[in-house]
């Protein structure tokens, strides 16, 4: 059995994971939504193994949650391989909370670069919080440079859109936060990606996180392929749900 190891450098929060099979797909490669959990529940890890646990901040009404995602693939890691995530807090910009991560392997090669924007969340009201105002801990601010460029708003040509199907939203899609859960959209959007594209190689993927899916909703999926690129959209009840797109090299 492998010993993971956790540990910080300065203000990187370094932390080992093994790809265990149920990560992997049909190529034995690593899953977009597992790498998708990883780096959301590594983030909490980050603040718990710092003294402030989840449950310090939901006693707080301050809670952080996920605003958008992009990720740009070197290579995909494979089934038994050990990889550290590397991340750290970019400070602040425009009301969002900024954090970088890189994942690298055993021979300390880079596998994936992340970039992620967060917003301070009042559990309670949903309503959101400034960051400047977040009580538990300053938002620190690293002057670490990654070649993976924030993820800004997804634009999209609606009338380019064709319905690929409908998701119902189901009790273990549901997170403790008592919606989708973040990684579960990699799910649903891999799973209603056209066949003939699931196989070929990402380059990059961004997604947003428009609005909160709860249980027994149902997320109607609308997209359409451009050059290389691949556009969908999820809504409920009409209303945006989130927005994604794959870069394939």
């Amino acid at each position: 059995m492998n010993v993971l190891r956790t540990w910080f450098d300065k203000e990187v929060y370094n932390k080992e994971i093994e790809v265990f099979f149920r990560d992997c797909d049909s190529n034995r490669k690593m899953k977009l939504p597992a790498i998708m959990g990883y780096a959301s529940d590594i983030a909490g890890d980050d603040y718990a193994d710092r003294g402030i646990t989840h449950y310090e901040m939901m006693d707080a009404n301050q809670v952080f949650l996920l605003a958008r995602y992009h990720y740009r693939f070197y290579r995909v890691p494979s089934v038994g391989e050990i990889i550290t995530y590397k991340t750290w807090e970019k400070g602040i910009e425009s009301g969002y909370v900024l954090r970088d991560y890189e994942l690298v392997d055993s021979n300390n090669e880079g596998c994936i670069l992340i970039s992620s924007t967060w917003v301070v969340v009042n559990p309670e009201t949903r309503r959101i919080v400034r960051p400047r105002n977040f009580t538990l801990r300053e938002i620190q601010s690293s002057e670490k440079v990654l070649d993976c460029e924030p993820c800004g708003k997804i634009n999209f040509d609606e009338e380019k859109f064709n319905l690929l199907g409908e998701r119902v939203l189901f009790y273990t899609d549901i997170d403790a936060n008592g919606h989708l859960n973040n990684a579960n959209y990699g799910s649903i959007a891999i799973d209603f990606l056209p066949c003939d594209l699931r196989d070929k190689i990402l380059s990059d993927f961004y997604i947003n996180y428009n609005k909160e899916a709860k249980l027994g909703e149902t997320i109607k999926l609308f997209g359409y392929e451009e050059n290389n690129d691949y556009c969908m959209v999820g809504k409920v009840e009409n209303n945006l749900c989130f927005t994604c797109k794959f870069i394939f090299k």
